[in-house]
């Protein structure tokens, strides 16, 4: 034990007259947090449109009143021709545009089909997919309004009332969903390269030469180099959880120790391969190379981004080799849905087995040679 304090204090000190590395340990998480939970947005609002009303009814102004009143649609522009409103989306100008036929009001009123059309500019998929289905929300209601005067109806409600409630984040925050997978994408981020250098920097120093004519034992070698990292990673963890609960008021439903429980075990594991990485890197170049390799990986396959049951069945089975994976499910239930650890036993379990099982793999890699 006393072998492993003092690696564990020499490690502290050699941090301690790093003075670039302490300030990323701080400003890393803060400044990506901040442009994270800012910028990424899914909640698309105000979308600039422009209009070509043919009608100029009262029918076809309460189409585009109706459609300025969602919040969804901003009227930048009314234009006079198709080529206008295709120079305008063209020019990046606006990103809508709606086409209202010159008998609009006319068939609507006389019972036929009351035509328009709604041009989306689809170079942005996500804007493109909400502008369409508020749009063609819009229609439904002016529709089962028309179809229902027209068959006397008289109830207040409609003819069926299915409605939804969103539990867990009732008012669609992107900001909810995106900050607390954030926290295992950001403390993979910083802790795997500041662990993936750690052997090969002793190597290149001629440092590890020194530490293979002492006692230490290669497992205590292994763990001296990991517990500062591990204090880092709680205070990191720490500074992400405040962030999110008082900066973008995002609730946490669980239970905040079972929170840390789960956060020290990735953190072993993000750890233990960074310190994997070390024993397979011969330079520090070589070390930082394969942490790039891994960032990826980590945050377009562990479910963060992208929903793991919309990816083909061969990138399935390799999220499995994600650690998290399992840590944004277990981070996403504690927080969003209060669930605890026996709902939450599968990911803790796949995640308990990964951490050992790369330790175990770093400790076995780890040979106490200069070479």
């Amino acid at each position: 034990m006393s072998r492993l304090l003092a690696l564990v204090r020499k490690e502290f000190l050699q941090l301690r007259r790093d003075t670039i590395t302490l300030r990323m340990i701080v400003m890393v998480p803060v400044l990506q947090t901040l442009i994270f939970g800012y910028a990424i947005n899914y909640d698309v609002k105000h979308l600039k449109t422009v209009v070509l009303d043919e009608d100029r009814s009262y029918d076809s102004r309460e189409l585009v009143a109706k459609m300025t009143a969602s919040e969804y649609f901003d009227i930048v522009k009314h234009v006079g021709s198709e080529a206008e409103m295709r120079h305008e989306i063209d020019a990046g100008h606006a990103s809508v545009g709606l086409v209202i036929d010159h008998d609009y009001g006319k068939n609507r009123r006389r019972g036929t089909s009351a035509k328009a059309l709604l041009v989306v500019n689809a170079s942005d998929t996500t804007t493109a997919s909400q502008a369409m289905a508020i749009a063609g929300g819009i229609s439904s209601q002016l529709s089962l309004r028309t179809l229902a005067a027209k068959a006397g109806w008289k109830e207040s409600g409609p003819p069926v009332d299915l409605r939804v409630r969103p539990w867990y984040n009732p008012d669609l925050r992107t900001a909810t969903f995106i900050i607390p997978g954030l926290i295992a994408i950001l403390l993979t981020f910083t802790l795997i390269q500041f662990t993936a250098m750690a052997i090969v920097r002793e190597r290149e120093r001629g440092t590890l030469e020194q530490l293979q004519v002492t006692p230490v034992t290669r497992v205590e070698i292994i763990l001296g180099k990991i517990a500062p990292f591990v204090v880092i990673g709680v205070f990191q963890l720490t500074l992400i959880i405040v962030l999110m609960r008082f900066l973008f008021q995002v609730p946490i439903a669980g239970s905040i120790v079972e929170l840390y429980l789960v956060g020290l075990m990735f953190i072993a594991a993000v750890l233990g391969l960074g310190m994997l990485l070390s024993t397979l890197a011969k330079t520090q170049m070589q070390a930082m190379q394969m942490s790039f390799f891994f960032l990826l990986p980590f945050v377009f396959l562990s479910g963060y981004v992208f929903p793991i049951d919309g990816m083909p069945k061969f990138f399935q089975i390799i999220t499995y080799a994600i650690p998290a994976k399992y840590f944004i499910q277990v981070v996403r239930g504690i927080v969003l849905r209060g669930a605890g650890l026996t709902e939450l036993w599968e990911p803790v379990a796949w995640l308990t087995f990964y951490t050992l099982a790369i330790i175990g793999l770093a400790v076995s890699r780890f040979h106490k040679t200069a070479a």
